[in-house]
């Protein structure tokens, strides 16, 4: 269960990180305004050490690499929830749990890299998720936020 008694833990899926990394200013804007408040507050950001697996090997420069790096973990905004043997076997019955069937009878399950930040997220009783990924099948009490200037400002507004 969650803790109700402060502001939510936010957690960071992997693509708000390529696009404050990559994007546009305009893509990128929102996402620095979360990240420059959980700067200031530290211990309310999360992300898995599966966003440094997901980000690094598409970062088109070292630049690029290293400011990955920074950010993730340098930065020490985001506690880091190491991928480890219970996660991954917490994450698989995530999946066996969340499959469904269609007409056909075929088995669909949610994906290994979303299941595990799902995980993630629940191992820390964050509240937040912060994704650009509408299709997330999140667990009740994990609210999702897209990344855009809306649902950020709704999120700001939460956790201030």
């Amino acid at each position: 269960m969650a803790d109700l008694s402060g502001p939510p833990l936010v957690y960071i899926d992997a693509n708000p990180f390529i696009y404050f990394v990559e994007g546009t200013p305009e893509i990128a804007e929102p996402v620095r305004c979360l990240f420059d408040l959980l700067r200031g507050r530290p211990g309310l950001g999360v992300t898995s050490e599966l966003s440094l697996a997901e980000t690094l090997p598409k970062a088109p420069s070292e630049r690029h690499r290293h400011s990955y790096l920074e950010l993730i973990v340098g930065s020490r905004i985001f506690d880091l929830v190491p991928v480890d043997r219970d996660l991954l076997l917490e994450t698989a019955d995530y999946r066996r749990t969340n499959s469904s069937s269609d007409a056909t009878g075929i088995r669909t399950m949610p994906k290994l890299p979303d299941a595990i930040h799902a995980v993630s997220a629940m191992r820390r009783k964050c509240r937040a998720f912060v994704s650009y990924d509408k299709r997330l099948k999140l667990p009740s009490g994990l609210r999702l936020f897209s990344p855009d200037t809306v649902s950020i400002n709704e999120l700001l507004k939460t956790i201030s």
